[in-house]
């Protein structure tokens, strides 16, 4: 009878609001991110949620993009996306395209040591961490600053899924909360930092 208690709270402590979730750790850029953007050096995919919400299957991207503070908001392809805030939509093949032009992920030469930097970190802590102790899904963000809840086209909040701090995955201490918009297979990503 334990046992079966114990297997019951186990099972109930991996599913939460959103439903049942799996969690692939690390995944591959090229298996991860649309051709068009499998072969730049600073996204960096931290994990895919695939999770269950009323009976339709959506696989999350998460990934941390390194950009320049400079970059020219009109190559976000989303009214309201910037630097801190921006969105991917998730594509049939369980990949993701993001919601911005190529042009934003040019970096200034004086920044290829903090890419460097960037990238040694996210390959170390690769080997080293287990996102499970990193990934939060809490029911309702943990915001860093204000409420930045992400709202739909038509004016509704999109849906939490989860957040993660990424200070030990890559150089940038922020936490990131990630949000869908289960209309439009849109992932908003939204950095915060303390």
């Amino acid at each position: 009878m334990k046992t079966i208690l114990i297997l019951l709270l186990w099972s109930f402590s991996s599913c939460t609001s959103n439903g049942q979730r799996k969690v692939e750790s690390f995944p591959n850029l090229a298996n991860f991110i649309d051709n068009d953007y499998s072969q730049v050096d600073n996204i960096f995919p931290i994990a895919r949620v695939s999770i269950n919400l009323e009976g339709n299957e959506y696989s999350i991207p998460i990934s941390y993009s390194l950009l320049h503070y400079s970059v020219d908001s009109s190559n976000f392809l989303i009214k309201g996306d910037f630097i801190d805030n921006y969105s991917f939509n998730i594509l049939d093949d369980g990949k993701c395209r993001p919601l911005f032009k190529k042009e934003i992920l040019k970096l200034p030469q004086d920044w290829a040591q903090f890419l460097t930097n960037t990238r040694q970190r996210f390959d170390s802590a690769k080997l080293k961490i287990n996102l499970n102790n990193y990934l939060q899904f809490p029911s309702e963000p943990q915001w860093w600053q204000n409420d930045a809840t992400p709202l739909s086209e038509d004016g509704s909040s999109m849906k939490f899924i989860c957040q993660i701090e990424l200070r030990d995955i890559t150089t940038d201490d922020c936490c990131l909360f990630i949000f869908l918009d289960k209309k439009r297979n849109l992932v908003r990503q939204i950095y915060q930092r303390d």
